[in-house]
């Protein structure tokens, strides 16, 4: 568990933790802010609604006061002195629960409350009592008689002996109050609506700064991360090219706790033991036979070998000056020593071919497994077939919202060189397909990635003369169109057997300064069925057939139209079988790393 902590893998999750908890502050904030712009927004539904029943018990106390009016004034035909009181009847029936539920809306107008309460009570009992005195159907003819009872109606319709105590006051005082309620509900209003405005502005200025905030994160994260990665790789492949030519590297590198340190520290110890073998092997032929050796560890057969070596090259010098006689004899037993020491030579060199597997496994982590490619597209192939252990090809799927890409890339150089350059150029495209799209930019971007490592610095050593081929094509197949862009390998299209070839454009990844050429994206439309090829030129430069020859792109173009109706899987075996066939009829070997990719369009 310790050394999970210092690995590769534990940087790039603690740096996608930190940008996962920077977006879980940003989700939080808003849920927060936006739950209060809600709970604003209820307030001021609320308000509104309060509002409103109040408007409508001020039209109440208006029609409370017609309806009095036109039932102490018995209006002719009967039948509108009998509304008049049904009309009465249902205003005060509906006026108290308006109230109290206008109570439970506003807070802090208890007084105003009690007051507009007190007044419906008193302006009721008036009420209740009007109608008492003019009884639904009256005659006027017999209440005109009564000189008592029309005083009484009009004291209690407007008395001005005791002012206040008449139907006209209270119903004057209740429109008083509801009134300035209304006064204060407007500014309730105002209030909210300001409220609301503010947290609006405030939720604006808190999206874009934590929005700034998360973007220059995640680019710091990710630059951080890559920067981690790419450096040290690009010290190590130094060294193994430097070993590769029989040189001891002229640098060291820092120690460190991950993978990488791992292998740099494998390189070092390999590098240190060639070095001694090869001093005490010049001295033990020297004949300095008491030079001290220390093999590399107890399994060290080489170096075990080396100092039985020495010791029997001591033993046979001796025995040499004292038994000239049975010098043959000592000759023919050195020649078996040597002949097992050859064998332990072979085990050695069994050894570094495993390591070369180690590194070609190391690569395998690089390349798109069948469950990702499928994840990008589900009816594709890819014809991988290195010439050595490893590979300088490499296949490349990626998708980015609606659009799905795949690539087909040779870099320069076999083996292991070629398996360095394809972890730089894969690295590269991971890190610019996060962004991009379109094919054309991000060739100009792979370009300026692959020219500022490869050629960095003013000295010669310093400078890479590496580069890369490939083909990209991204595909939208919401909208049905095809992206093709090219740096000196072309893509196919083919529909209905008919094969159209996408020029690339003759340019090498890392050939050119960034900004002294911008790569060409070709655009076609897609349909249903179609097939679309990226390939290296290890296909095509493929020495064999009768005559010894390429096999060349044009009987390439060929084939490709030949097969293009077959299922995906099909169309892999036929072109690996056609071109061992092809190899096979003149015995040539394989002379580059091969790489075809192949997807077929579903647009359903």
């Amino acid at each position: 568990m310790r050394r999970w902590f210092r690995s590769i893998g534990a940087r790039i999750f603690a740096g996608f933790g930190l940008f996962i908890g920077a977006l879980a502050v940003f989700f939080v904030l808003t849920a927060r802010t936006t739950q209060h712009q809600s709970d604003l927004l209820e307030e001021a539904v609320r308000v509104d609604a309060a509002k409103a029943d109040v408007a409508k018990l001020l039209q109440r106390v208006e029609a409370m006061r017609a309806y009095a009016l036109l039932a102490a004034r018995l209006p002719e035909p009967v039948h509108l002195h009998v509304d008049a009181h049904r009309s009465l009847d249902r205003l005060q029936e509906g006026f108290a629960p308006k109230l109290a539920q206008l109570r439970e809306q506003t807070s802090g107008l208890d007084s105003l409350h009690a007051r507009l309460f007190r007044h419906h009570i008193e302006t009721d009992a008036l009420l209740d009592e009007l109608q008492g005195l003019v009884p639904p159907g009256t005659r006027k003819s017999a209440f005109d008689e009564d000189f008592e009872r029309i005083l009484r109606v009009d004291e209690l319709l407007d008395n001005p002996f005791d002012p206040g105590h008449d139907i006209r006051a209270h119903l004057d005082s209740m429109q008083v109050g509801l009134q300035s309620l209304a006064l204060h509900l407007d500014e309730a209003v105002r209030i909210t609506d300001e409220a609301v405005e503010q947290s609006g502005r405030r939720l604006d200025t808190l999206v874009r700064w934590i929005s700034l905030f998360v973007l220059l994160a995640g680019l710091a994260i990710a630059a951080g991360v890559t920067r981690g990665i790419r450096v040290p790789l690009r010290k190590v492949r130094a060294r193994l090219l430097y070993l590769s030519r029989g040189i001891d590297h002229p640098f060291p590198m820092p120690a460190r706790r991950d993978e990488i340190g791992e292998m740099a520290e494998a390189l070092d110890r390999l590098a240190d033991g060639l070095h001694r073998t090869r001093e005490f092997s010049a001295a033990v032929g020297r004949g300095q036979f008491d030079t001290e050796y220390t093999p590399l560890s107890e399994e060290d057969v080489l170096g075990k070998t080396l100092l039985a070596m020495r010791d029997d090259l001591a033993s046979y010098e001796r025995e040499m000056e004292a038994k000239v006689a049975e010098r043959t004899e000592t000759l023919t037993r050195q020649t078996a020593q040597l002949e097992a020491q050859g064998e332990e030579i072979r085990k050695l060199y069994t050894d570094l071919t495993s390591s070369i597997d180690y590194a070609r496994r190391i690569q395998g982590a690089i390349l798109p497994s069948e469950s990702l490619r499928k994840s990008v597209f589900d009816r594709q192939f890819v014809l991988y077939m290195p010439r050595d252990g490893v590979s300088g090809d490499f296949p490349w799927f990626h998708k980015l919202d609606a659009w799905r890409m795949f690539a087909a890339v040779d870099c320069t150089g076999h083996g292991v060189p070629g398996a360095f350059m394809s972890l730089l150029g894969h690295n590269a495209l991971q890190h610019i397909g996060k962004v991009y799209t379109q094919p054309g930019k991000i060739l100009d971007r792979l370009n300026e990635h692959a020219r500022n490592v490869l050629h960095r610095g003013t000295q010669s050593e310093d400078q890479v003369p590496d580069g890369m081929d490939l083909g990209l094509m991204s595909i939208n197949l919401e909208e049905r169109k095809l992206e093709f862009a090219g740096a000196n390998a072309p893509g196919y299209h083919v529909r209905n057997g008919q094969v159209t070839e996408l020029k690339p454009d003759k340019r090498a990844i890392a050939s050119f300064e960034p900004g002294e050429f911008r790569f060409t994206t070709q655009v076609i439309g897609l349909e249903e069925g179609d097939m679309v090829y990226c390939a290296s030129d290890g296909y095509q430069d493929q020495f064999g057939g009768p005559k010894g020859r390429k096999f060349m792109r044009k009987q390439l173009r060929q084939l490709l139209g030949e097969i293009s109706a077959l299922p995906v899987g099909r169309q892999e075996e036929e072109l690996r079988k056609r071109i061992e066939d092809w190899r096979g009829t003149a015995g040539e070997e394989q002379v580059d790393d091969i790489l075809i990719c192949g997807v077929r369009v579903r647009l359903g």
